[in-house]
This record gives structure tokens, C-alpha cells and sequence, in this order.
């Protein structure tokens, strides 16, 4: 199927997207390229167990994660590193298809249906892809706390003639979590994309959304999230089809130690 791709020079990440609203939701969130409306994407083999004594990614990804500071949310703080760990492995755990692709301790952090949740949520698609967190809300109490994010980034997906660089809409992202017991590690940063111990301390995750529900009478969440694009960047344009894809950017804060 042939298409021209809208050029972005000039634009702010989130606002280059050939997928309509309704695919977003068919595919359950990312990723840049519809497979129908926007060409054929080539689906990797199924993924190998990651090492046990080094993480990786699963095969045929590439990505990121840049976390951005607010005065609400802090990417350094017990909270900041919880969130951050939780959302990066389930991520990866998605791509690979099993809670083993997450970081130490993901799985026993993670709801009772963890491994359907992965199930539902799986794409099968090559990519690189440099991904951005912002808060957008934040509601807690003395033993659990309740969180919206705003999921933004860039990826470039294998096509049958090439590379296909681009960015998707944003998407909001629901993470709910109990706080009882010993906190997760503060300071937690560095040059590596993951950590190499169990960052979760005693917190465990409730209820996860890649793409949170709407509050009647309210904006919807994604335009609440397109309303603020501060510390995101502006992408140049990009040829299609490319010959390599374009490579994600180092981690922000990123974390401390030897690591991916």
C-alpha cells in the first residue's frame, strides 16, 4: 500500500501521527504506524528468555525512557523511582511477552494477572523508540497513592521498505500502588537504562492502564497531556523509507550501576 508520510519539521513531538484515535485504542496504545491505514510492519520472531545475569531487551527493540521533573513529581524520589521502574518494565515486559523482560522484582510488584494484562497489551513489532513520562495527576492518601501520566515519544518501526520514523499522539497512563512497608530507594540515577537490584521495595502496583479512561465533564486526558509539551523536543523532518532507523536517546535520570 503506498502513502506519503507527513513531513514534521519544525513540530513538537507529539504532533506527527498517521493513526487515528480509534487504532491508538485497537492496538491498546503505541505505537507510531497504524498497520492498516499506514503500511505493513514486519513482526520479529518470538522473543528468547532474557539473561539472568545481565537485562536486556527483547529481540528487535531498541528504546528509552526520559523521565520529565515537575514540581509534582520528582524521577529521584522513592515515589520517582517506583513509578519509573514499574513503567519502563512493564514496557519491556509487553514487548517481550513475559514478566522476566521487566526489571528485579517487577513481577512481584505487579497485580495477581500480570501475564494476561501482557497478553492483552502485546504488539509483535520492530522498533527504536525514545519514550517520555510527565505526570499529569496525582492523588494519595496515608497508604496508596493513584497517578496519571502522560505517555509521549518517537520510534522508528520496520516496514517492508525500510524505516519509518515518527511520533504518536499522546497517551495517558493510569498507575495506582499500596505504599505500605519499606520505600523504594531514593537517588536512584545514572548512564544505564535499567537497574541491576530490585528497586520496588515493599510498594505493589493495584491497577495499571496503558491508556487511562476519560473523567466525564472533563477535557480528555489526551488533550490535557497535548495541552503541555514543555521539556519535550522538536523533531526534524525525517525521509521515509530510511535505510537504519533513527537511534533512541541516552536515559533521563537513567540508573546508577552496570546495566543495559
Amino acid at each position: 500500500m503506498n502513502h506519503q508520510v507527513p513531513r514534521m519539521a519544525g513540530r513538537k513531538l507529539v504532533n506527527y501521527q498517521c493513526m487515528s484515535a480509534t487504532t491508538l485504542r485497537a492496538l491498546n496504545l503505541l505505537v507510531l504506524l497504524t498497520l492498516a491505514a499506514c503500511g505493513s510492519a514486519t513482526i520479529p520472531s518470538p522473543p528468547t528468555t532474557p539473561s539472568t545475569t545481565e537485562h536486556q531487551q527483547p529481540r528487535g527493540i531498541d528504546q528509552s525512557f526520559r523521565w520529565i521533573t515537575t514540581p509534582e513529581f520528582d524521577p529521584l524520589s522513592s515515589e520517582g523511582t517506583f513509578v519509573r521502574a514499574y513503567v519502563e518494565s512493564y514496557e519491556l515486559a509487553r514487548d517481550g511477552i513475559g514478566t522476566g523482560w521487566g526489571y528485579p522484582g517487577f513481577a512481584d510488584a505487579s497485580p495477581p494477572d500480570i501475564d494476561m494484562m501482557l497478553k492483552l497489551d502485546q504488539l509483535g513489532l520492530s522498533f527504536t523508540s525514545t519514550r517520555y513520562y510527565r505526570m499529569l495527576s496525582r492523588q494519595s492518601d496515608s497508604i496508596s497513592t493513584r497517578i496519571t501520566l502522560c505517555r509521549y515519544g518517537e520510534s522508528s518501526i520496520r516496514q517492508e521498505d525500510g524505516w519509518e520514523h515518527g511520533a504518536w499522539p499522546p497517551q495517558p497512563v493510569l498507575i495506582a500502588f499500596d505504599t505500605g512497608g519499606s520505600p523504594p530507594p531514593e537517588g536512584e540515577r545514572g548512564r544505564f537504562r535499567a537497574p541491576t537490584t530490585d528497586v520496588f521495595g515493599d510498594w505493589k502496583v493495584t491497577e495499571f492502564d496503558l491508556l487511562a479512561d476519560d473523567i466525564a465533564g472533563q477535557p480528555t486526558l489526551s488533550q490535557q497531556c497535548d495541552d503541555n509539551l514543555t521539556g519535550l523536543p522538536t523533531l526534524p523532518a525525517e525521509p521515509y523509507p530510511r535505510a537504519e532507523p533513527v537511534p533512541p536517546l541516552p536515559p533521563s535520570p537513567g540508573w546508577p550501576g552496570v546495566g543495559l
